[in-house]
């Protein structure tokens, strides 16, 4: 964007002279960015329990929230001021990025800028559902937005919610004022199959499973104050869980095949040292507990742990396979 500044010297007796003094000078300024975002890869996809669709941005209703700070303006996003829940940014097809929104249920676009003279932003966000954002409440840090995020007193066996968080510092606007923003999950995930050998021909069903002792409870804060990025847990509370009291858990009792079914759609915890399994089951009109013999190494953010079961009228046999909690989607497909 050019401005021309015209100076003219000019009396009514000398106007042809005029011309001829006339001064211009010409100043080029900065041209006014918009800032978005565009996810990039090793993004969570499906393995999550209410991402329904193959990426963050165009299958599904979550939303991103963020908060800014630039070098002299800690708040450079303040639109809530009361709560400090961030900036919201929804994606928008049309678009095929996520713009800054307007939270009145419509996603209209709003209009937000980088500032000028190569000032530096740093990004902090998390990513979930309008309902999670409701029932979790998340802050970011009251006086340097960007330094942190909290969820507090989250129980997370009652609400099964996937945060994903993701920082971008010292950020400057490239060709088209994009941040690109690798998001995480803030939580370990806990899945199940289980079936019967095929030689089997007795009855067998599972009536639950039991997580001895699980960490459930606790405050999340995603720091971005050192410099590592650093998410972690306090735990508040903990206890034995019973998985089929869960959301999003297949119902219990459940009679087996010859197929491996995956019993949990996901179970959500904190990151944590392994627990103590137990399956309680019934075989030949009588129940046992059979105990999950399994390392005790922690259960890591961003990490899905799945323990296949595989029941015979003489034995239980099981395999735990790790898998990292996201895959690699095209950049253009995920916004």
């Amino acid at each position: 964007m050019k401005r021309f500044f015209f100076y003219l010297f000019a009396g009514s007796a000398v106007l042809l002279a005029a011309v001829s003094c006339v001064k211009s000078e010409i100043e080029q300024d900065e041209f006014p960015v918009e800032i978005g975002f565009r996810a990039v890869t090793d993004l969570a996809t499906r393995a999550d329990p209410e991402l329904t669709g193959a990426s963050l941005g165009t299958d599904n209703d979550y939303v991103i929230y963020a908060a800014a700070s630039a070098d002299g303006s800690p708040k450079y996003f303040d639109p809530d001021a009361a709560s400090y829940g961030g900036q919201l940014f929804a994606y928008f097809i049309d678009g095929a990025k996520w713009f800054p929104a307007s939270g009145d249920g419509a996603y209209t676009k709003q209009h937000i800028y980088w500032p000028f003279g190569g000032v530096k932003v740093d990004f902090l966000a998390y990513a979930l559902t309008p309902a999670a954002k409701e029932a979790l409440a998340p802050t970011f840090h009251s006086e340097t937005h960007a330094r942190e995020f909290t969820i507090s007193d989250w129980d997370t066996f009652s609400n099964q919610y996937d945060v994903m968080y993701a920082v971008a510092n010292g950020c400057v606007p490239g060709t088209d004022g994009n941040v690109a923003l690798g998001f995480k999950h803030a939580q370990a995930l806990i899945a199940f199959t289980a079936k019967k050998s095929a030689t089997t021909t007795v009855d067998l069903t599972i009536n639950k499973i039991t997580i001895k002792d699980l960490e459930y409870k606790g405050t999340l804060t995603v720091d971005n104050y050192r410099a590592n990025l650093k998410a972690s847990w306090t735990i508040s509370a903990h206890g034995d869980k019973d998985l089929s009291s869960a959301e999003g858990i297949a119902d219990f009792p459940y009679t087996l095949n010859s197929t491996a079914t995956q019993l949990t759609t996901n179970l959500l915890v904190p990151e944590q040292s392994a627990k103590q399994i137990v399956i309680n089951y019934s075989m030949g009109g009588k129940t046992f507990d059979y105990e999950l013999n399994i390392p005790r190494t922690p259960w890591e953010m961003g990490k899905k742990y799945t323990f296949n079961l595989e029941f015979s009228a003489a034995e239980i046999t099981f395999t735990t396979s790790l898998d990292d909690w996201s895959e690699t989607v095209d950049n253009e497909q995920i916004g």
